[in-house]
């Protein structure tokens, strides 16, 4: 286990290290202190439901940490093409799937208010204990919001608005489940005056937080469980985090430092850096500092690519 935060590990660790060694998959690439933990980001554009979810069973059965969802609410391309929504699927997947863990890539949180957000957390932690992970960002896709008439800030804003949406959460979704909470937001957008919440997470959620801009690497080290950035533009980052880091008093090495592989549209898993050999790829990441890589499926044939490549 790689703990996320001086608080304490990810309780997801723990789920899918226990399931790795009592055989649950045929994988075999193995995945040891050189090498980061491995998560996938199985796409939720373009793909019916019941098909999601079935590709996300067999994503458990590889020695994964866990699978992540996207965020959005609209497509690029064919209006018709399906877009499923993340908690809405975090629920389900983690429902139908007991030794499935999950995380959120990420929640922009200019689209929701945070109380209801909570709440939604709150609520899927009551039947699958230590297996939600929240990854939380300051929205980044200016045309989704304006199409579905969501305001869409100047980056200060949005960037204040995660801050706040991190301090709602913690404080909804951690301690006494009779508090009632009043909080004050510095932004006027969101104030809780005697807000109660229960039923309260019996382990605690870890917090995500994602992008590259200054603020975003300070707040994820001065308040998150991890940070998570594109591959491409880790190095720099993950060098910042660990001096903010340092700086907020916080132990060495506290926040899980998460690399992105994206894969465009049309390109296939087997055709990435990652595809020609796994282990030695992962090494690499390692070598960079990254505690977790997320790579990128989108389809069936990615998913059996997967697989494949795992047991060579």
């Amino acid at each position: 286990m790689v703990p996320t935060s001086g608080r304490g590990a990810d309780p997801a660790h723990r789920s899918n290290d226990r399931r790795r060694t009592e055989g649950g998959g045929t994988a075999r690439l193995a995945l040891t202190g050189s090498t980061p933990r491995l998560g996938v980001a199985l796409g939720t554009i373009g793909l019916p439901a019941n098909e999601w979810l079935d590709l996300a069973g067999e994503l458990a059965q590889l020695p994964i940490t866990r699978v992540w969802i996207w965020d959005h609410l609209m497509g690029r391309g064919a209006p018709e093409r399906p877009v499923l929504e993340a908690l809405t699927l975090a629920s389900a997947a983690l429902a139908r799937h007991p030794a499935l863990c999950v995380g959120t890539l990420v929640l922009d949180v200019t689209k929701r208010h945070p109380a209801l957000v909570a709440k939604s957390v709150a609520t899927i932690t009551s039947f699958a204990p230590g297996r939600l992970l929240i990854g939380l960002g300051a929205g980044g896709d200016a045309a989704e919001h304006q199409a579905l008439g969501i305001p869409f800030g100047g980056s200060g804003e949005r960037l204040a608005q995660l801050a706040e949406s991190v301090a709602i959460f913690r404080a909804l979704l951690e301690g006494d489940p009779a508090a009632r909470v009043t909080r004050a937001a510095p932004s006027g957008r969101v104030a809780l005056d005697g807000a109660a919440s229960s039923p309260r997470p019996a382990e605690r959620v870890p917090l995500y937080i994602a992008g590259d801009h200054p603020e975003s690497i300070r707040l994820a080290a001065t308040e998150g469980d991890g940070w998570i950035a594109p591959i491409t533009t880790f190095d720099v980052g993950l060098a910042r985090l660990r001096d903010e880091e340092q700086r907020s008093g916080r132990a060495a090495g506290s926040v899980s430092a998460v690399a992105l592989q994206e894969l465009g549209r049309d390109e296939s898993l087997a055709e990435t850096p990652f595809g020609s050999s796994p282990a030695a790829w992962l090494a690499e990441q390692r070598a960079v500092g990254a505690d977790e890589v997320i790579i990128t499926v989108r389809s069936a044939r990615d998913v059996a690519a997967l697989s494949a490549m795992m047991q060579r």
